[in-house]
């Protein structure tokens, strides 16, 4: 079991990323938040800060490259980032909750 943690490029992006990968069964459930993300980008080495909006979703450790191919393919010009980080403990009912409402792989 993992959090896919994406971050998308703003709130409208985000909504259709958690619709698509919800009708195809790749997440259970997902919260949103606004951040602020900074980043050295200039070449002066000042900092940038830009709003982006985090999606974590549970889902299936499994499932990662699947959801990695459906976003490439949906935003291939505005491919939002994805990683995960494991689930290292999580009550049972929630565990066969989240086994039986995914993607079968």
């Amino acid at each position: 079991m993992i959090l896919a943690h994406i971050i998308a490029h703003n709130r409208t992006q985000a909504l259709e990323i958690i619709n698509l990968l919800m009708d195809e069964k790749l997440l259970l459930q997902a919260a949103v938040s606004e951040k602020e993300i900074y980043e050295k980008k200039s070449d002066d080495g000042e900092l940038i800060c830009e709003n982006k909006t985090l999606i974590i979703g549970k889902t299936k450790a499994l499932l990662f490259t699947i959801i990695n191919n459906v976003l490439k393919k949906h935003f291939s010009e505005n491919m939002p980032m994805l990683y995960a980080v494991p689930i290292v403990y999580m009550d049972e009912e929630l565990a066969n909750l989240l086994r039986e409402n995914t993607a079968k792989v």
